[in-house]
Order: C-alpha cells, then sequence, then structure tokens
C-alpha cells in the first residue's frame, strides 16, 4: 500500500490495475477492484491502515472491464458496501450486455486470454451513476462522465484534495501521460474529448488506473496530450 496523499491511498492488490481507497471519518471508498479473485488481498491491505470490511461504504467502479471490476461482487459480499457505476455500463457490469469487441489483433488475443483464464462473476446489483449522481456520505466527490474507452466510463474528482481519479480515460506509462489504450478503447474520438474535459478541470494529483499516480502537474499534463 502507498499513499497518495493524507487519507488517500493506492492498494498494490491490484498489480497492473490500480486501485484506490479513501479514508474519511464516515467510512471508505473503494476506487475500482481489479481482476477476480482480489477481494481478500484488498482487505487484508485496508487492514493495516486499520479499515475493518464493514467500514468500506462504497465501491466505484470506472468503467466495467473485468480487471477493473472483477472482485466487485466478492467485495460486496464481504463488506456489503453500495456498488456503484455508470448506467451505461451498468448491464455489462451485471453480465446482461456483451462488453464492446477489441477492434485489434491485440486486444482480442488479451480479451481470449482474460475470457479464459479470469473468472469473472458478476455483481447481483449495482447503483446506477450520472453527472448529477451523489454518493451517499462522500458527497463532496464528483463524479464526470468521461466516455470513450467504453460508454460508461467516468472519472471521480476530489476537488478538496485536488487529486482526480480518471480510470483508464488517461494512461501514465513510463511517465508519460497517454490518452487511453486503443485496443481497448470503443470511440477514440470521444476518449479524446473526456481528456480534453479532464485537462480543463482545476487539480494538482492525477490518479490513472494503469500506471503511477502523478502527484503534481497532473491537469498540465493532461493538456500536454493534445
Amino acid at each position: 500500500m502507498k499513499q497518495v496523499k493524507p487519507n488517500i491511498y493506492l492498494l498494490e492488490s491490484g498489480k497492473f490495475v490500480n486501485i484506490y481507497a479513501i479514508v474519511r471519518v464516515n467510512g471508505v471508498l473503494l476506487i475500482d477492484t481489479g481482476i477476480s479473485g482480489k477481494a481478500d488481498n484488498i482487505l487484508t491491505e485496508l487492514s493495516e491502515i486499520n479499515v475493518k470490511p464493514s467500514d468500506v461504504k462504497a465501491i466505484v467502479i470506472t468503467h466495467a472491464h473485468p480487471d477493473h471490476a472483477g472482485s466487485s461482487a466478492a467485495l460486496v459480499d464481504k463488506t456489503h458496501a453500495g456498488l456503484y457505476i455508470h448506467k451505461y455500463d451498468l448491464d455489462m457490469l451485471l453480465g446482461k450486455a456483451m462488453l464492446p469487441k477489441p477492434r485489434y489483433l491485440a486486444g482480442k488475443i488479451f480479451t481470449f486470454i482474460t475470457k479464459h483464464f479470469w473468472e469473472y462473476i458478476p455483481p447481483k446489483e449495482a447503483i446506477a451513476l450520472d453527472e448529477d449522481a451523489v454518493i451517499p456520505g462522500f458527497e463532496d466527490l464528483k463524479v464526470i462522465p468521461t466516455p470513450g474507452h467504453t460508454p460508461g466510463s467516468i472519472s471521480i474528482f476530489d476537488a478538496t484534495a485536488s487529486v482526480l481519479f480518471c480510470g483508464d480515460a488517461i494512461n501514465n506509462r513510463s511517465g508519460r501521460i497517454t490518452g487511453p489504450n486503443k485496443y481497448f478503447t470503443v470511440n477514440m474520438r470521444q476518449a479524446w474529448q473526456s481528456v480534453a474535459k479532464i485537462g480543463g478541470l482545476s487539480f494538482d494529483t492525477l490518479c490513472p488506473g494503469q500506471g503511477t499516480w502523478i502527484a503534481d502537474g497532473g491537469q498540465k499534463g493532461c493538456k500536454a496530450c493534445f
């Protein structure tokens, strides 16, 4: 576990996918859950900062890809937290709709591997979010639709902490901020519009779903993508 800012942590259970915890007096909010089978690892990490399963009050999924939502069902069972996702990705999260198919060979190969080696168990239910949604207990956090990577991709903006959690709308690989991975992005034109939207916000710290977080200059880095 690594501390991003006071009361904001990056959990290392996700391995190549970032899982974040916002710790408040009234409870904990998780952003993404990693692949399937990581629920116990996540809760063990949280116990290192004296967070019990019952302290987790909300789990927000930035988009319905199984590497971000894979342990959502198990975590809900163990914590009884509310599970949230944008309304346009809801049916994909619940297993009621197919995920968009990758357009490139590399994406198709990776999807084949994940389908056969990552068992995705969809949650029974989740709460649909939109732009005006409020997450109970975390009313200060703003839900920002950032579609393109998936139809319902979202970012979470903590203006007080000056932190933006962007899921896979933006990546940071080898210290270079880029847009989403084209191999798994449904609409690249829309995705770049979302990058522009993120760049128009005022924040210091950028917490992407892939790669390392940027402590300072996150907004400037987003603008530099263009």
